[in-house]
């Protein structure tokens, strides 16, 4: 039995009752097809004239039948034979769930996510309201074609691309976005949504498989200060704020590569002094728009180098203070510096002061680039750069910082022509011995 199949809804065949008493079933000729107003009224149903023609019929893996109605023929056809390859493939899925909009999609996934930190979560939530739902909401989902994709991409990076902001971003100035955040946009959240799709059928198809995402700026044009710079943005954040807390903050995240949620995390007994160490094992992050305590980036603790000029800069934030007192605090109520208040009242001003609001866009957490420039050249491996920064994978660390490790083939060179000589010269020396013998 076919499992698919075209019904005319208007258009049936008639009996005929011949001299011998046989029944002969009789169809209608094509001229009597090509205009429907003169058929016979033997050839027409009790539906005819009335509601769409053509129904396209299948039977569902559990048995049940079910239909979907057309005006045309041609619509039919191409339904039916779209059908029949995702049933000969094994990828049928019902309509409701291969034509449903993509908010609904979206909603699904997210109600989906169990595993990843509040902050991730909320990041999700930013892209979906911000700038995917006004784009794709209504569009179902077996209509997102990677050519609509591509376009949209363009938008974001020109800016054009259709944004909802709300509360206090409402009415700011609408500019494009960095290839970053569109990677982060595009690759990280709209392609999880397809992709959960996908995997679950729904889309035979994921029209982001072969997307091509910006390209980001290299890894050498990294915002990366070096020591004086550094010395002299400590010492602006210090005069600001009038607080030799920031002056320490800004030497730990430049010398030591910690977020800046981390840092401002820190606890007085997080650091050793004498191993000169700090562990971070908490970050500050977001949850329902309140701050909140939380593990690190990677769910795992880690330890932190501390220089010695930054311990000396740390000796006077924990000198007779209590081990669970925050290490960089404000003076009223003892609390944790607020990154966010921290980075709009000290950083922003600061930078002014020191003369570095320049075209690198530095910002608190592009400092760990800096804290990785400084180890690398001291002569770590990505090994304990990947441990420092926490990153998850060798292959994060690789791909920001490449670079910045020297070309070290000549190394290789003079190393492997000293052990050639050397076991040449004993291989000789072995031989004159067993001549002698």
């Amino acid at each position: 039995m076919a499992r698919a199949w075209i019904t005319d809804l208007w258009v049936k065949d008639a009996h005929a009752l011949m001299p011998d008493g046989a029944k002969v079933r009789i169809s209608p000729s094509a001229a009597e097809l090509k205009n429907l107003r003169t058929l016979p009224e033997h050839f027409r149903t009790a539906r005819y004239g009335k509601g769409s023609r053509w129904r396209v019929g299948w039977y569902e893996p559990d048995g049940g039948e079910r239909g979907r109605l057309y005006g045309s023929k041609a619509d039919a056809e191409a339904y039916l034979a779209e059908l029949e390859d995702n049933i000969r493939m094994g990828k049928y899925a019902p309509p409701e769930k291969t034509e449903q909009r993509f908010k609904e999609l979206a909603d699904t996934w997210m109600k989906s996510k169990r595993r990843p930190k509040a902050v991730s979560i909320d990041a999700y939530r930013t892209d979906l309201a911000v700038h995917i739902l006004p784009k794709w909401a209504e569009t179902p989902i077996n209509r997102i074609s990677r050519e609509a994709i591509d376009a949209w991409i363009d938008d974001l990076v020109t800016g054009t691309a259709p944004r909802t902001y709300t509360g206090r971003s409402e009415g700011r100035e609408i500019k494009g976005l960095a290839p970053s955040r569109v990677r982060d946009i595009v690759g990280r959240t709209f392609t999880s949504v397809l992709r959960y799709a996908h995997d679950e059928g729904w889309m035979p198809r994921n029209p982001m498989r072969h997307v091509e995402l910006p390209r980001v700026a290299p890894a050498s044009e990294l915002a990366i200060l070096d020591y004086v710079e550094v010395e002299r943005l400590a010492a602006a954040c210090a005069k600001v704020s009038g607080e030799h807390r920031d002056r320490a903050l800004i030497h730990v995240l430049a010398s030591s590569g910690p977020r800046i949620g981390e840092a401002t995390a820190f606890q007085v007994r997080d650091v050793q002094p004498l191993a000169r160490r700090a562990t971070v094992q908490r970050t500050w992050t977001t949850e329902g728009g309140r701050r909140v305590i939380g593990p690190p980036k990677t769910w795992e603790t880690r330890s932190i180098p501390v220089h010695g000029y930054a311990l000396e800069e740390l000796t006077p934030l924990m000198e007779d203070e209590p081990g669970e007192q925050w290490l960089f605090r404000v003076k009223r109520g003892g609390g944790a510096v607020d990154q966010r208040n921290w980075r709009r009242n000290v950083w922003v001003p600061a930078l002014r002061l020191a003369g570095l609001e320049d075209e690198r866009d530095l910002t608190p957490h592009k400092l760990r680039h800096t804290a990785a420039s400084a180890a690398i050249a001291a002569g770590a491996d990505p090994l304990v750069v990947q441990k420092m920064l926490g990153h998850k994978t060798p292959k994060e660390t690789m791909r920001t910082y490449a670079h910045l490790w020297h070309d070290r083939l000549d190394e290789v060179i003079d190393a492997v022509s000293e052990h050639r000589e050397k076991a040449l010269a004993k291989a000789t020396e072995t031989a004159g011995l067993l001549e002698a013998a």
